[in-house]
């Protein structure tokens, strides 16, 4: 498999990807590394968070560095959010991320991507959808979640959560479709939490993955350290948790970026 009308990024080959799925369309950015990296390449896939307020192109360029290392970095929007088609919800996004996977898991028999060396780099909800994708296959190497969102139903039936809605459906049109109406909406999401094929709590004891790294701040406000430990306790594998001292949950004063990139690197090298 190869992209025809080759287009370039500065020293890097970026094609777009779009992936039918049940009739709609997941919009992506796939990034390869300089020319002096040899396929098949190793991957980082990169899941989003909720909401999702950067561009693919921004995601790119905060996590530019992996290309340097000799790393592809697949980005997209999982459906309902930005770019990408259809509405979202919990088990959307856990069908997107394995249909994503499927897609390289096909390159990688082309021999494009090292189908030993696919990682996944998630952030806030992200990592919970990456937990439950990494409980279920086996073709993700590692893991590092940044920032995770953990206790889902905290949040879905806190009192601020409404608000978080209204919030993006008056600010932030056309970031996320599926939430115009709020109440169903929230209706249909703690439906899908009482599944037993969600809970983290229980599926973080079956992970397939061989590592796996935490990075959150130390006064996260979302994500409690320590709803962190009650939940890594129950992990079935070795792992790294990394705080940031003086970080709350969203990583952007420079200081803070620093220190993050600095523990990915470390990961990846």
């Amino acid at each position: 498999m190869e992209f025809k009308n080759k287009l370039y990024d500065g020293d890097y080959e970026v094609s777009e990807v779009q992936i039918n799925h049940k009739d709609q369309i997941i919009r992506g950015l796939l990034y390869f590394p300089a020319k002096k990296f040899i396929k098949p390449y190793p991957l980082v896939i990169y899941f989003h968070g909720f909401p999702e307020l950067f561009s693919l192109s921004e995601i790119i360029k905060k996590f530019g560095y992996l290309l340097e290392l000799g790393y592809s970095i697949l980005v997209f929007n999982f459906r309902g959010y930005r770019i990408s088609g259809g509405v979202i919800s919990i088990n959307s996004q856990i069908s997107d991320a394995l249909k994503v996977i499927e897609f390289v898991e096909l390159m990688a028999k082309r021999e494009i991507f090292d189908i030993n060396k696919i990682n996944i780099l998630a952030y806030d909800f992200g990592g919970y959808i990456a937990l439950i994708i990494c409980s279920k296959i086996k073709t993700i190497e590692s893991l590092i979640i940044i920032s995770p969102i953990l206790n889902l139903k905290k949040h879905v039936n806190s009192k601020d959560f409404p608000r978080l809605l209204s919030y993006i459906n008056r600010f932030l049109p056309g970031y996320i479709k599926g939430i115009g109406n709020i109440e169903k909406f929230i209706e249909l999401t703690r439906k899908e939490l009482n599944s037993s094929q969600l809970k983290i709590e229980e599926l973080i004891n079956q992970l397939k993955i061989k590592k796996l790294k935490v990075i959150i701040g130390e006064n996260d406000k979302i994500t409690l350290l320590s709803e962190v430990y009650q939940i890594l306790q129950n992990v079935n594998i070795n792992y790294e948790l990394s705080v940031i001292n003086d970080a709350e949950h969203d990583l952007i004063v420079d200081d803070e970026l620093e220190k993050l990139n600095k523990e990915i690197i470390k990961f990846y090298t």
